[in-house]
C-alpha cells in the first residue's frame, strides 16, 4: 500500500493524484503492527530498550529528512521524493521477508461476537486511553512547534539554513540522556511516574518558549527540554501499553495507538495553520501551555479515578 501510494504521488502530477497517493501511504503505515510484533518478539525486560531503538530510528530519519529533503527537491524536483520513498518501500519488503524472524501464532478460540465486545473495551479502557491521549497530544504539539519555531529562530538571529544544527544537536543530546536513563535508572518511584514527570517538563518548556522573547539561549534550552521529554514519552507511552493485560488484542491496541499518533499530527498541522493566520507567536505558545496543562489535568484525573474496563 505504501509503495502504491508513492508511485501514484510521484507520477500523477495533480492535487487529486497527490491526495489519493498520500491516502494510500497512510493506509500502509505499519507502526501499530511493528510494535505488536515487538511485543511478541522481545522479552518484557528489553521492551523499553527496543522501543527506544525505534524512537532513535524515527528521530534520526526525521532529522535526516529535514537536511536531505530540501537538497533532493532542489536538484531532482519535488516529486522525486515519492520515487525515492517507493524504492525504500521495496527494500522494507525485502527486509520483512528475509531478515525479520517468523513467529508462530496460536490461533484464538474466542468467538467473533466476543471479539467485537472486547475491541470496544480496548478502545475505551481507562488505562489504555491515557496512552492514546498522550501520543495524540505529543505529536499535536510537535506539529505546532515545527510550524512556528523556524520563523521564531529567524527572529532570534538564526537563519533557516543553519537551524538544522540546533535541531540535530538537541536531538542527539536528548537521546544520550534517554539511554543513560534506560540503562542506569533503578528508582521505582521515578519509573512509575515517568509519564507525569515528562508532561510537567513539557509544560515547563512551553512556559520558557512563552517567556523567551526571541532570546536564542532560552529558545535552545526550551527546545532541549522539549526533545528530552518528547523522546522519553515516545518510549514510555507504548511501554505502558505493554504492561497491560493485552490478551489477544495487541495489534488492535497498537493500531489504535498509532492512529492516535497520526491524528495528533493531522490536527496539529491543521490547527497550527489556523493559529498562525489569526494569532501572534507568543499567543500560540500560550495556547500550547494551556494544551499541555489540559493534557496533564486529564491524565492525572484518569490516573486517580478507580480503574474500570479491565481487559
Amino acid at each position: 500500500m505504501f509503495f502504491l501510494g508513492n508511485v501514484i504521488s510521484a507520477y500523477v502530477h495533480s492535487i487529486w493524484g497527490l491526495v489519493i497517493g498520500r491516502f494510500l501511504q497512510g493506509s500502509g503505515a505499519i507502526s501499530g503492527v511493528c510494535m505488536a510484533f515487538l511485543s511478541d518478539l522481545i522479552s518484557k525486560k528489553n521492551y523499553a530498550k527496543s522501543i527506544a531503538a525505534i524512537g532513535v530510528s524515527f528521530a534520526l530519519s526525521f532529522l535526516l529528512a529535514m537536511i536531505i529533503g530540501p537538497i533532493i527537491v532542489q536538484f531532482f524536483g519535488f516529486f522525486s521524493i515519492f520515487s525515492i520513498s517507493s524504492y525504500f518501500s521495496v527494500i522494507c519488503v525485502i527486509i520483512i521477508f528475509f531478515v525479520c524472524p517468523n513467529i508462530k501464532h496460536i490461533s484464538s478460540t474466542k468467538k467473533t461476537k466476543y471479539l467485537f465486545r472486547q475491541i470496544l473495551i480496548v478502545v475505551f479502557n481507562q488505562s489504555l486511553f491515557k496512552s492514546y491521549l498522550g501520543i495524540f497530544f505529543l505529536h499535536f504539539l510537535l506539529m505546532i512547534h515545527f510550524m512556528i519555531l523556524p520563523n521564531y529562530f529567524e527572529l532570534s538571529g538564526v537563519i533557516l539554513n543553519d537551524q538544522w544544527k540546533i535541531y540535530s544537536t538537541t536531538i542527539i543530546i536528548s537521546f544520550f540522556i534517554l539511554f543513560l536513563f534506560l540503562f542506569f535508572c533503578k528508582i521505582n518511584l521515578l519509573l512509575n511516574n515517568i509519564i507525569e514527570i515528562c508532561i510537567i517538563f513539557l509544560l515547563f518548556s512551553e512556559i520558557i518558549f512563552l517567556t523567551s522573547h526571541n532570546n536564542l539561549i532560552f529558545l535552545i534550552i526550551a527546545l532541549q527540554i522539549f526533545f528530552v521529554s518528547f523522546n522519553f514519552l515516545e518510549v514510555f507511552l507504548p511501554v505502558n501499553l505493554r504492561n497491560q493485560n493485552l490478551n489477544n488484542y495487541k495489534s488492535v491496541i497498537m493500531s489504535i495507538y498509532s492512529t492516535s499518533q497520526f491524528l495528533g499530527i493531522s490536527f496539529g498541522g491543521v490547527i497550527s495553520g489556523w493559529l498562525c493566520s489569526c494569532l501572534t507567536t507568543p499567543k500560540i505558545f500560550l495556547f500550547e501551555v494551556l494544551s499541555v496543562f489540559f493534557w496533564l489535568s486529564l491524565h492525572l484525573f484518569l490516573k486517580i479515578i478507580p480503574l474500570r474496563n479491565n481487559l
